[in-house]
């Protein structure tokens, strides 16, 4: 049966590419569908000067896209998954998920320059709590400075001199065909990505079955797994931008295995736990790992 969607999306070069992506995707799963991509800005697309915990975090660039799909403007909403909130609408959900080319956090230096061959007291560009939290356990000497806009505002900034460094998603590289300009590329297992990195997901009403349908046979099954139960720990915890929090999450066989930090802004303390446990139990797996972190669980 023929359906025509609106697919909204951030207006950058790789909210495009991540839109491309999914509307491939959905396609594949209705070759019939006639699908139109709506651009959409929202107030972190329009603010790239101000530090995101001063203009409302990570969910400034969702807020407008789900108010599009609250007002039917659009059917399904695009975002990276790292921007999800724990806030999100009663009458919205995240049904989608695809599997990402990768989690890893990477380095992008102005020399090329590996981590162990960056200078003393080398300048990193990063506005994340949490790259910054991780990096200061690797390299104490570095020195943080903040840094916003897309992906080629960021590497014109490297390469004018305003930094040393930069850390990026590798994912969002590899979409953008930039991956020949990563100098040091983290483990996920222990440089621990934010929730979500990499990971494309799509939005729609609840109410929209048609729509809700389409999206959950496009998606990645695996993919549902591992991302419900991050979205399970985040809404747990209800951290914001300003807590330095990571996880990384991995399916062995039949089990799912999260392990996760963050840094307690009373004490300092770096704590890090891990759960395991069936995949069927993937949301109360996630509600473990953040009642561990938070010290309500062993």
């Amino acid at each position: 049966m023929f359906m025509s969607i609106k697919l909204g999306t951030r207006g950058s070069k790789l909210a495009l590419a991540q839109a491309d992506i999914a509307a491939k995707r959905l396609r594949a799963a209705d070759s019939s569908l006639n699908i139109e991509i709506v651009k959409i800005a929202t107030s972190g697309d329009k603010d790239q000067r101000t530090s995101l915990s001063q203009i409302g975090g990570k969910g400034v660039f969702i807020k407008e896209l789900e108010q599009a799909l609250l007002d039917g403007v659009i059917d399904i909403a695009v975002h990276s998954f790292k921007d999800i909130t724990s806030d999100i609408p009663s009458d919205l959900e995240m049904c989608a998920f695809f599997t990402p080319e990768s989690v890893c956090d990477v380095l992008v230096s102005r020399d090329n320059l590996p981590l162990d061959k960056l200078p003393m007291n080398a300048v990193i560009g990063t506005g994340s709590m949490r790259r910054r939290a991780l990096l200061s356990r690797l390299r104490p000497d570095f020195q943080f400075s903040d840094i916003r806009g897309n992906i080629d505002t960021r590497l014109s900034k490297l390469k004018k001199g305003f930094y040393d460094g930069i850390v990026l998603s590798e994912a969002g590289l590899i979409r953008l065909g930039l991956q020949d300009k990563i100098s040091w590329r983290f483990d996920p297992s222990t440089f621990y990505p934010a929730p979500g990195q990499g990971v494309i997901a799509l939005e729609t009403r609840k109410s929209d079955n048609r729509v809700r349908d389409l999206c959950l046979k496009a998606g990645d099954g695996l993919q549902r797994i591992i991302s419900l139960a991050e979205l399970s720990a985040l809404t747990s915890l209800g951290f914001d931008c300003r807590t330095p929090f990571g996880m990384f999450t991995n399916i062995s066989g039949d089990m799912l295995e999260m392990k996760g930090f963050y840094v307690d802004p009373l004490t300092d303390q770096f704590v890090e736990k891990s759960v395991s446990g069936p995949m069927s139990a993937s949301v109360d797996l996630g509600k473990e790992l953040s009642n561990k972190l938070l010290g309500r669980g062993n």
